[in-house]
């Protein structure tokens, strides 16, 4: 099981994620996380997955974080959803060669913004959605299944001209999708979560009243 330590350093893994539609066109998700493995990230960009303190900046070496597909924050601790959204702002600022960036609200939860901007363009450009899950399950999960699933939606798209950047017609992800780590087995509801959305409030009892 993953978990976010609130006063350790960041700690950089390598995830693989596998995507099927199954019975009654359920998305489902699998994630293999591979422990950290130095600071050297592999030969391929785009592959490592970020777990960081909200208390600390994401001082790690440069290659790490420049090929960091995901970057999740710590949020847990913060007194309101306000604090969240800002938290995952401030991260979403500060790392923009990162496609999915997270800020973890509790074990069953997490704000997830995704990057539809093409790379050319410097502002941050993307929508954020809330992740819940049925049961209390790794942290690293919620943020690696949206990744997994809008780089599986990108790979089945045939007719976009080369070269174009296909986040430009990223469409959200589905309102469920079932995710697997090792034996375990979750039931992800996701719903809209961008700071215009004033009709999304967080539910788990383990967040903010």
């Amino acid at each position: 099981m993953l978990d976010v330590p609130t006063d350790e350093a960041v700690a950089a893994g390598h995830v693989e994620t596998q995507v099927d539609t199954g019975a009654e066109s359920v998305v489902r998700v699998r994630v293999d996380w591979h422990a950290p493995a130095g600071a050297h990230p592999p030969t391929a960009e785009g592959t490592w997955h970020l777990l960081a303190p909200a208390s600390q900046s994401l001082i790690v070496p440069e290659p790490v974080v420049q090929s960091a597909s995901v970057v999740v924050a710590d949020a847990r601790k913060h007194p309101s959803w306000q604090a969240a959204q800002e938290e995952l702002r401030e991260r979403v600022r500060s790392l923009p060669g990162a496609l999915v960036v997270a800020a973890v609200t509790s074990s069953r939860s997490a704000l997830v913004w995704v990057r539809v901007q093409p790379p050319a363009v410097w502002e941050p450009a993307g929508y954020t959605v809330m992740v819940r899950s049925d049961e209390p399950g790794p942290v690293g999960l919620y943020p690696s299944v949206i990744y997994g699933w809008i780089r599986w939606w990108a790979d089945q798209q045939t007719d976009i001209p080369e070269g174009f950047p296909a986040g430009l017609l990223q469409p959200r992800p589905p309102t469920r999708i079932d995710a697997t780590v090792l034996s375990d087995t979750y039931r992800l509801a996701i719903t809209p979560a961008d700071a215009s959305t004033s009709s999304v409030h967080p539910h788990d009892p383990t967040e903010w009243s």
